[in-house]
């Protein structure tokens, strides 16, 4: 009985031995993690030692810290980047960061990557490499973002304006929020004017979720998949359509998968250039506006109305050629947008599509899909309807030139820091960056490279007349054209009906 007693006792005790050691174990387990994680974050979290600490920026700061490298175009670097947003009061450079991530980043755009301020994508990564979803500046989470860099848009704010008013008309429009950008790509461990790049835009990067464009995850037991398609410049690398727009030159830029990618099989791909090729033959045939069997089975007609609307009325001479996104859920029809890329609207156009700041003429019943739809009555009465109804609301001068004048209050004086490091102009030299390619050889971010190009070929700068050279002065050229814009369409609208049958 004793010896039962006694085996019992050392059961137990071996038991709450191993629970103990366990615990203890773990215990120093998590410890290590903890210390692990101080000294990378320490890593991450650099202290920079700055002339700056002192100042105060109303916006929020971003910190991008290459590790001495340049950044490429055409690939990722690791990075490490810090975030400072502080929404009771102004930010300063000695306050501890709200975000300090691992990130990989690049140069993005076409046109606009020969400009000296350069735009980039920009995803956060874990240490381990993984998505790292954060609340950037307020915005919902997530891992993917685009830095957009205002250079030939003097206001600043155009994509700002743009989808700030396109969210409160279409099912998605990106989010958007200003902040002031240093890049430290020389090893740096002061911070020093030499670093700060002016204003961008955070914007969320167009891709399927929740919170962005909310698809249907692509399932891998069926051959069909929701999808998103953009139609733009075709680069390698592009997982590029043969849709029958496409090979029968109905427009030049081609489509290509956002999404599914790594999912993507042959037979996925196969259903959305058969799909596509349906809509766009079935839209330029002879029965395209039959309710039965015409565009009508494959399209979301309001969504096309407003991206229509939206980037007509801002003069978004890009829209429906480039930067034009449709997307599709399972058992859905196609979606027009969402709407992108607005720097060269309100007035920031090049000559091609007339005189900048000409607030005349409609461009979107030209471009490619829309040319046909507006030949149908019923499709053009609802543009009509439909804009008309817009004008008394978010395209109202009223709403337009208050969001205008309550951004400009927003930025306070981040625009004259800006403008110090980016001369105005400078920024209407833009086309002749365009037109002679990246002239500092590397895509390089130092501003004096493009100073001396300048200097040395002043023989291809451009006339600048017409183009503001204050800050305050493109603010009211902007206004102007607005409220012209709005007046010549309110007067021209209803003739968009004179061709459709």
């Amino acid at each position: 009985m004793k010896k039962d007693i006694f085996r019992s006792f050392m059961a137990l005790s071996f038991v709450f031995i191993a629970i103990f050691s366990s615990a203890y174990l773990n215990s120093i387990k998590e410890k290590s993690r903890e210390e692990a994680k101080k000294i990378q974050n320490k890593n991450l979290n650099k202290t920079y030692e700055s002339s700056l600490e002192s100042s105060d920026f109303n916006l929020p700061i971003v910190i991008i810290d290459t590790n001495g490298k340049l950044v490429p175009r055409e690939e990722k670097i690791p990075v490490n980047m810090q975030v400072y947003d502080n929404k009771e009061k102004s930010n300063k450079l000695s306050n501890d960061p709200n975000i300090v991530s691992k990130a990989s980043i690049k140069i993005r755009g076409n046109s606009t990557s020969k400009y000296p301020k350069k735009q980039y994508n920009i995803e956060l990564l874990t240490n381990k490499g993984k998505e790292n979803e954060k609340k950037m500046l307020g915005m919902a989470k997530s891992s993917d973002w685009v830095l957009n860099g205002p250079f030939a848009d003097k206001s600043l704010m155009r994509n700002y304006i743009a989808l700030k008013t396109s969210r409160n008309i279409m099912e998605y429009a990106p989010d958007v929020r200003f902040c002031e950008v240093f890049l430290i790509d020389d090893n740096s461990t002061e911070i020093k004017e030499k670093h700060y790049k002016g204003v961008y835009v955070m914007i969320e990067k167009i891709k399927r979720g929740d919170k962005r464009v909310d698809i249907t995850k692509s399932l891998k037991n069926l051959n069909e998949t929701s999808f998103i398609l953009a139609k733009d410049r075709q680069k390698e690398g592009d997982i590029k359509l043969k849709s029958y727009g496409k090979e029968t030159y109905l427009y030049h830029y081609g489509l290509n998968v956002v999404y599914p990618k790594n999912s993507l099989t042959p037979e996925k791909y196969k259903y959305i250039e058969k799909h596509i090729s349906e809509f766009e033959r079935v839209l330029y045939s002879d029965k395209f506006n039959d309710p039965v069997l015409g565009y009508n089975k494959y399209i979301d007609i309001d969504s096309f109305v407003d991206y229509y609307i939206i980037n007509e009325f801002f003069k978004n001479t890009d829209a429906g050629l480039l930067s034009t996104y449709i997307y599709k859920d399972y058992e859905d029809k196609i979606k027009a947008g969402p709407v992108w890329d607005f720097n060269k609207s309100l007035g920031n156009h090049n000559d091609e599509i007339g005189k900048p700041y000409d607030y005349t003429a409609f461009f979107m019943n030209q471009r490619p899909w829309f040319d046909r739809l507006m030949e149908d009555i019923n499709f053009a009465n609802k543009v009509v309807d439909r804009y008309k109804l817009l004008r008394k609301t978010y395209l109202s001068d009223e709403y337009l030139l208050n969001l205008i004048d309550e951004t400009v209050k927003s930025l306070g004086d981040a625009s004259k820091r800006n403008f110090y490091q980016w001369p105005m102009d400078m920024s209407n030299q833009a086309e002749v960056f365009e037109e002679n390619g990246d002239v500092s050889g590397e895509y390089s971010a130092d501003i004096s490279k493009y100073k001396e190009f300048l200097k040395k070929n002043d023989h291809l700068l451009k006339d600048a007349t017409g183009k503001a050279t204050s800050y305050d002065e493109e603010i009211n050229l902007m206004k102007n054209f607005i409220v012209k814009r709005g007046k010549w369409m309110d007067e021209n609208i209803d003739s968009l009906r004179k061709w459709a049958n």
